[in-house]
C-alpha cells in the first residue's frame, strides 16, 4: 500500500509539472486597450518621460504585462495626435548617436493601491533591463527574460 501511494504521489506530481510549467512561464496579463489598468499603468510612467522627452506624450505600447505586483511595458513616445519627437529636442539632445531611438522600458511595482514607477529607461543599445530581475526581484517572465 505504501509502494502504490509513493507512486501515485510520484505520478501526480509529475503531471501537475508538465501541465503547470507553461501556466507559470506566463504568470501576467496583458491590460486591454481602454482599460483602467492599463491606464494607470501608462499615467504612472508618463511624467517621467514627459520630462525627457521635453513636453507631452502619448504612448505606442509595445508591449505590456502585469500581475498582481508588477507591470513592465516598452512604449514608443510620440506627441498627442501622433507627432514625432525630434530626439535632439528632447533631455538626450547630442547623445542620441549612442541611442537605438526613443523606445521606452518601464517597471512599475503595485504598492499602498496604486502603482508605482520603479525604473525606465529609454534607448537602451542592449538588454538594459535585464538586471532589474536581481536588483528588484521581478520574476523573468515578466521582462520576457525566460
Amino acid at each position: 500500500m505504501k509502494r502504490l501511494s509513493a507512486v501515485l504521489l510520484l505520478c501526480l506530481t509529475v503531471i501537475m509539472a508538465v501541465f503547470s510549467g507553461p501556466a507559470l512561464a506566463k504568470a501576467f496579463r496583458e491590460p486591454a486597450k481602454g482599460s483602467a489598468e492599463r491606464s494607470a499603468i501608462l499615467d504612472t510612467l508618463r511624467p517621467a518621460v514627459e520630462a525627457e522627452m521635453r513636453g507631452p506624450v502619448e504612448f505606442v505600447v509595445t508591449i505590456i504585462r502585469a500581475s498582481p505586483n508588477w507591470a513592465f511595458v516598452q512604449v514608443e513616445p510620440q506627441r498627442p495626435g501622433g507627432g514625432a519627437i525630434d530626439p535632439e529636442e528632447t533631455g538626450f539632445a547630442g547623445e542620441t548617436d549612442m541611442m537605438d531611438g526613443l523606445t521606452v522600458y518601464g517597471l512599475m511595482s503595485f504598492q499602498s493601491g496604486r502603482w508605482n514607477l520603479i525604473d525606465h529607461m529609454a534607448g537602451p543599445t542592449d538588454v538594459g533591463y535585464a538586471d532589474w530581475q536581481q536588483r528588484y526581484g521581478v520574476p523573468p517572465a515578466m521582462l520576457g527574460l525566460e
